[in-house]
């Protein structure tokens, strides 16, 4: 909670600063960090005993670099501070500690998540590597789930809760089962937080299903979407109990994620209408907004929700439409690492950015994906504005779009495969220069923009681009208002202006062994990905 200390102190600011150094840094230490900073800019007094306090220094540091403070361990605050610099030091100019390769295994299924990668290895087992940093001490370490005992079609993970979800389809004559077996992660037994026997399941129509798993604390959440069909269906299970907490069909729902623990984004495919001139038309693309507290358990259509909210993105122009949408944000809200890791500090749980991909098709021929980066204070702070029990509320593009959010055109080598592409504020794509990829890492934490703005001003940094070092160049803060390209898409210009960080490393080539398709992002590391028929390999960046 902010507290305006500085404005009631008033005429006791005398009083406060005369207590002794100690008491005062301990009162400041309960505020949350915006407090801090206000009381520093009161006076020298605070702002010297600030500036000299490693508690105080360590506590605005996590804010600035999207952290906060891991479990009690021997280490110090001024260690942990220290661990901290070196950190955003080697993120900042994207130099990591250390590299490996590790072989891109043929078992079709993988995951990244919470700093582990998985790999299918045939149906049955699992290959797993905890992915290692020297800076914040995580040992790296591979174990193998030899044998599942299931034939598995798809799984997720969240190894905080040890937790490892496996799908399995069964077709039985002109029907097919779904099972969802709880296992532990660590050696693939059934889960002793699960129900006995720890599975749950799902009978949906008979096809062919691509599948989206995310755990949020005792939720596990699938979106089953049919290839043979029009046709997805969102489940939610409580996984401690079996419990189903919600069941949505649907042809116009794509992706979907959690904004936190309660609620959920769904995505809202418009419904296209083609003219007697072969004109497309459409509705305006938008997310919804689903409270659980408020939903059924039993199944409901999509077009029967009563929705909290719907946030629109700008109308087309016509002819353009949109034909798909996808979510995703990483960690999963409230999250933090396994305390076994004894981590000095993490992501911070609020701090998080979403990164919706909208395909926008031109006619019936050219597909144009863009992608909207989107804060979820952008969104939740929408949400605190509604009146109580109003539901079904649009809240229209100029109300959170502009100034909430940034728009830019997708590159050639944005993905639908290669998902783990954000985590925490921090987004990463690699794009074409020449004969080289660039990697691209877009920094959303506020803070951290406002204080790389700050540094550049006290640094004089006013010189013309022609004269900036390599460095300034691959590091840059980008905060004026740009025009969505191609201007045309809408049917008005579309202009956002979030501020954020841009850091640029060059990594590989365009062919030979260094090329990569894409790169996906992990608390530590960065994960470049060769999956061509001759290169198939991960290469792992380390911080």
């Amino acid at each position: 909670m902010h507290i305006d200390l500085v404005g009631r102190l008033g005429h006791s600011k005398m009083l406060f600063t005369s207590l002794p150094p100690e008491l005062i840094a301990h009162i400041l230490l309960e505020l949350d960090v915006r407090s801090v900073l206000q009381c520093r800019q009161s006076c020298s007094f605070l702002r010297d005993l600030m500036d000299n306090d490693t508690r105080l220094q360590y506590q605005i540091e996590l804010a600035a670099a999207g952290m906060e403070d891991g479990p009690t361990s021997t280490l110090t605050a001024a260690e942990r501070l220290q661990i901290l610099r070196t950190r955003q030091a080697a993120w900042d100019k994207l130099e990591n500690t250390s590299s490996e390769e590790v072989p891109m295994l043929r078992g079709g299924v993988w995951e990244l998540y919470g700093g582990v990668l998985a790999q299918g290895e045939g149906s049955r087992t699992l290959v797993l590597k905890q992915l290692p940093s020297a800076i914040r001490g995580i040992e790296g370490r591979e174990w193998r789930i030899e044998d599942l005992g299931v034939k598995m079609r798809d799984f997720g993970m969240d190894p905080a809760q040890d937790l490892l979800v496996v799908l399995e389809n069964r077709a039985e004559g002109a029907s097919m089962t779904c099972a969802v077996h709880l296992r532990t992660l660590s050696t693939g037994d059934p889960h002793p937080a699960a129900p006995r026997p720890a599975v749950v399941t799902h009978s949906p129509q008979l096809g062919r299903y691509t599948h989206t798993i995310q755990i949020v604390e005792d939720f596990v959440a699938i979106l089953m979407t049919c290839g043979d069909a029009d046709h997805s269906e969102l489940l939610v299970w409580n996984w401690k109990t079996g419990q189903r907490r919600l069941h949505i069909t649907s042809a116009d729902m794509s992706s979907f994620a959690f904004l936190t623990a309660r609620y959920m984004l769904l995505t809202s495919l418009p419904t296209l209408e083609l003219d007697e001139n072969d004109v497309f038309h459409g509705d305006v693309p938008r997310l919804l907004v689903i409270d659980l507290e408020r939903m059924p358990d039993h199944q409901v259509h999509f077009a029967e929700l009563d929705y909290l909210c719907a946030f629109h993105y700008p109308v087309l122009a016509d002819n353009f439409a949109t034909i798909s949408m996808s979510i995703r944000s990483d960690p999963a809200p409230k999250w933090r690492p396994s305390p076994a890791l004894k981590v000095p500090f993490h992501v911070a749980r609020q701090q998080r950015l979403f990164v919706i991909t909208l395909w926008v098709v031109e006619g019936n021929m050219h597909i144009m994906p863009f992608i909207s980066l989107v804060p979820s204070t952008t969104l939740l702070a929408c949400m605190e504005r509604l009146p109580p029990g109003e539901t079904c509320r649009v809240v229209e593009w100029s109300e959170w779009g502009p100034a909430g959010s940034r728009l830019i055109p997708a590159p050639s080598t944005h993905t639908s495969v290669w998902v783990c592409y954000v985590y925490g504020m921090t987004f990463t794509m690699s794009v074409r220069e020449g004969s080289k990829r660039t990697i691209l890492a877009l920094d959303f934490n506020q803070m951290n923009v406002r204080r790389a703005q700050a540094r550049q001003r006290e640094q004089g940094e006013t010189v013309g681009e022609a004269e900036q070092s390599a460095d300034d160049k691959n590091f840059l803060v980008l905060t004026e208002p740009r025009a969505f390209r191609p201007a045309n898409m809408f049917e008005q210009e579309v202009t956002t202006s979030l501020p954020h960080i841009v850091r640029k490393t060059d990594q590989g080539s365009a062919e030979g062994e260094g090329h990569f398709d894409a790169v996906m992002v992990s608390e530590d590391s960065l994960v470049l990905v060769s999956s061509q028929s001759r290169i198939r390999k991960y290469r792992i960046l380390t911080f």
